[in-house]
């Protein structure tokens, strides 16, 4: 099935003429009545009953009837647990998520969907958990079903809450980076990537794009990005794309890890390590879709997004363990695992940012290592920061986009150590694989700008970006979060 979702400002705007009639709301709001003012007739009797009974479970539960009659034809109940743990969103966009997952729509081809919102601030992090069930990558043979959803939110006394324009921003590219990261690389290589933001980006004021491809990359001083992709048959590149004032006050840069496909390099992936390394490119994903909604915005901040694209793939070029590599830093690294890519992509472009475009913070998102599925798990991202007020800038940003993180050491007194080398500055993987390898990796990003002194906040978005067999469009929501709450203060703690 294929879904168009679109946002409307009321109930009645989002039921008209459907089949199908959705109601998202706690099973407290439920048993005190909210679905009354969604629903209404002699067929509404069956919903007291449904109601009554209903149970959420752990992470919500779907309730469905049907009416007997034509607009709506069914109905569904999804009923959300009244409160969830404190490490997740308040808006229980995970609870939405999972049931929205479980949600038939059957043979209808218009539906309405009306969540119910303890807080008009839930808006995004609900939209974009929904959004989520309805992916938009789809190649199978068979032509899929299409729905159009209209959806829309009310108060627990059922007030309308309009929908701010952010709102369906933040929903649409949130499954536009989903839909990058499902691409398989046959049709999505570096080059097909920056082909795919253009065209994203196309119509949006002020929206400037542009790239570094293959051998300028060695003349940019990015041999690290040059070094892990220089063996493919698409050309790696620095993919920038840049909005906002360039007179502001502050400049940000939001970079991702654009790993199109990871085989491993020479250090090969074995056992069925490779099968879905179409994912690699969901930190560049991320940041791109953030980026899309902060355009859309007119930010007075000068936003950059900086995309490392490259496929680590296997010919004569291959870089080989024991190479050097010269980076942007200036700093050497000796390559003893090619299969530890991302790290040089980001190093480089981090490097960039910093030096080049100097900007004042650096955010960098990458599905950068399987370590950060047994530290955080597949919900939560890891982050590190080298400012206490950025690491709590985006732990608040997780719960109020529904991207929720959880918050790695920050030692560069421990963890550089782990990257030593007898004849370069450094080496690209570490020595002990039991030593915090997530932090670790992080730090290897960081050791490449540390001496600029900018503020710089890392996430692993391993897990969450594709934690089953479809993406999931994670970051897009958190990293535009970070973003827009970043404050002075923050920047310097």
């Amino acid at each position: 099935m294929t879904a168009s979702l679109s946002f409307v400002n009321t109930p009645s705007q989002a039921l008209k003429g459907k089949q199908h009639a959705v109601l998202v709301a706690s099973q407290r709001a439920l048993k005190a009545g909210v679905w009354k003012k969604v629903f209404s007739g002699d067929w509404t009797a069956v919903l007291t009953k449904l109601v009554k009974d209903a149970e959420p479970g752990r992470l919500g539960s779907v309730v469905t009837t049907y009416t007997g009659g034509e607009s709506p034809r069914k109905v569904s109940l999804i009923v959300l647990p009244n409160t969830l743990s404190r490490h997740l969103s308040a808006s229980r966009a995970i609870a939405v998520e999972a049931s929205a997952r479980k949600l038939s729509l059957g043979n209808a081809t218009k539906a309405g969907v009306i969540f119910c919102l303890d807080k008009a601030e839930h808006y995004v992090a609900v939209g974009n958990a929904f959004g989520r069930a309805f992916p938009l990558y789809h190649r199978k043979s068979k032509a899929s079903k299409k729905v159009a959803i209209s959806l829309a939110a009310i108060d627990s006394k059922g007030a309308s809450i309009k929908a701010p324009a952010i709102v369906g921003q933040t929903t649409a590219a949130g499954r536009w980076a989903a839909s990058l990261v499902d691409m398989p690389a046959s049709e999505l290589d570096a080059a097909a990537f920056e082909r795919e933001a253009k065209k994203g980006l196309k119509g949006i004021k002020g929206v400037k794009v542009t790239s570094i491809v293959g051998a300028a990359l060695l003349k940019a001083g990015c041999g690290g990005i040059h070094g892990v992709g220089r063996a493919a048959k698409s050309a790696p590149r620095l993919l920038i794309c840049e909005a906002g004032p360039k007179s502001a006050k502050r400049t940000v840069a939001i970079v991702g890890k654009g790993v199109v496909y990871d085989t491993g390099g020479l250090n090969i992936k074995t056992g069925g390590g490779m099968y879905g390394m179409k994912c690699d490119m969901g930190g560049g994903a991320a940041v791109l879709g953030a980026f899309k909604v902060l355009a859309q915005q007119s930010p007075k901040d000068r936003i950059y997004c900086l995309v490392p694209l490259a496929e680590n793939a296997i010919s004569e070029e291959a870089y080989r363990p024991d190479d050097v590599l010269d980076m942007h830093s200036g700093k050497t690294v000796e390559i003893n695992n090619t299969d530890a890519e991302g790290r040089l992509l980001l190093a480089d472009a981090v490097s960039y940012a910093s030096r080049k475009l100097k900007a004042d913070v650096v955010i960098d998102a990458a599905t950068l290592t399987g370590a950060q599925l047994l530290a955080t798990g597949k919900r939560h991202a890891s982050v590190v920061s080298n400012r206490a007020g950025l690491e709590a800038t985006a732990l608040k940003a997780g719960l109020t986009s529904g991207d929720e993180v959880a918050a790695l050491p920050f030692a560069p007194e421990i963890y550089q150590a782990e990257f030593s080398s007898a004849v370069a500055d450094m080496r690209n993987s570490v020595k002990d694989r039991a030593n915090a390898q997530t932090s670790c990796a992080g730090q290897f990003v960081y050791s490449h700008m540390q001496d600029t002194g900018k503020a710089w906040l890392h996430i692993d978005l391993a897990g969450p970006a594709m934690p089953g067999r479809r993406a999931t469009g994670y970051g897009v929501a958190l990293v535009s979060e970070v973003v827009q709450s970043l404050t002075a203060s923050a920047l310097k703690k």
